[in-house]
């Protein structure tokens, strides 16, 4: 992507509340033999794709145990799944935080809530004020 509109960071708390059967197994993946130490979902206006990067075990135990050891790993693309779902799925909390390239490093900060549509705000004082 060479001039992203948008950019921003991502962080999700795996789900512990409800039986989760593991990103390795949901995908296919022998969670004995690999051990998935990423996944990206990414695409556009036709859909979305899922890609999983796993080590094998044996080489991930081995990698860990040294400092400096650069982790090989194999990135799978995962066909016939919905990303979408399967991040619901495994998902306890997630937070996407997007901003404009344009602002560049400048600091946002948030002075007021509010909801959409406008028939819900219950109590806005800033920003556009009526009359």
């Amino acid at each position: 992507m060479t001039y992203p509109d948008w950019k921003g960071t991502a962080q999700l708390d795996e789900r512990m509340t409800v039986p989760w059967e593991g990103l390795a197994r949901k995908v296919g993946l022998n969670g004995d033999q690999w051990q998935i130490v990423g996944f990206s979902i990414g695409g556009g206006e036709h859909g979305y794709d899922l890609r999983v990067v796993a080590a094998p075990s044996d080489a991930l135990a081995k990698a860990m145990a040294d400092d400096d050891a650069e982790i090989e790993v194999t990135e799978f693309l995962v066909h016939d799944v919905d990303p979408l779902a399967i991040l619901q799925q495994m998902t306890h909390v997630f937070e996407l935080k997007m901003r404009r390239r344009g602002i560049g490093g400048r600091q946002v900060r948030v002075r007021a809530l509010s909801d959409l549509p406008s028939e819900l705000f219950v109590d806005e004082n800033f920003g556009p004020q009526k009359d």
